[in-house]
């Protein structure tokens, strides 16, 4: 009877330890695909407050070859390549090594027809970031026939898709 007991024990704990062990394999794995963003010189509020929105808290992936982003909230399968997005200014001053930051650089004026931003990576080695890709400045341009009205928004989504693209590569 002690023998059974004592065999359950151990059963039970080897399923314990075994159900931590995957669960902080997977919190490792979504550190390596963490990106922190920082937004550089966006002088125009709504534009800033836009970008975000619609990019921190985020996840990313491709499923069946298409690129999907979703609230990290709403995640219910984990895919191999998945890629998460947050705030810069949520990094610590114990920064771990090979972390990944993009900045993303407004240049310019703000104008309802077009803007120009840069897309720089970085990887923190070191003690220092250290820059590993440049973009250099990109062109928007806003097609809509009434641009005051989509603008910001527009503007936006293509900072979003740019910036989400750009970690793929």
């Amino acid at each position: 009877m002690d023998f059974k007991k004592s065999y359950l024990f151990l059963s039970a704990l080897v399923a314990v330890i075994l159900f931590f062990e995957s669960c902080s394999d997977q919190k490792k794995n979504n550190i390596d695909n963490t990106y922190y963003i920082e937004l550089v010189n966006f002088n125009h509020d709504s534009l800033k407050n836009d970008v975000s929105a619609k990019l921190f808290g985020k996840a990313s992936f491709y499923k069946n070859k298409e690129l999907q982003i979703l609230s990290v909230n709403y995640l219910t399968e984990d895919y191999p390549d998945i890629h998460f997005y947050k705030n810069a200014s949520e990094l610590t001053n114990e920064i771990k090594p090979e972390t990944k930051k993009i900045r993303i650089e407004f240049g310019g004026v703000f104008t309802l027809d077009s803007i120009k931003y840069s897309l720089q990576k970085f990887v923190y080695r070191d003690k220092q970031w250290k820059k590993t890709s440049d973009m250099g400045f990109i062109t928007a341009i806003n097609t809509y026939f009434k641009t005051s009205q989509y603008t910001v928004d527009q503007f936006g989504k293509e900072i979003l898709y740019n910036t989400i693209t750009y970690t793929y590569n």
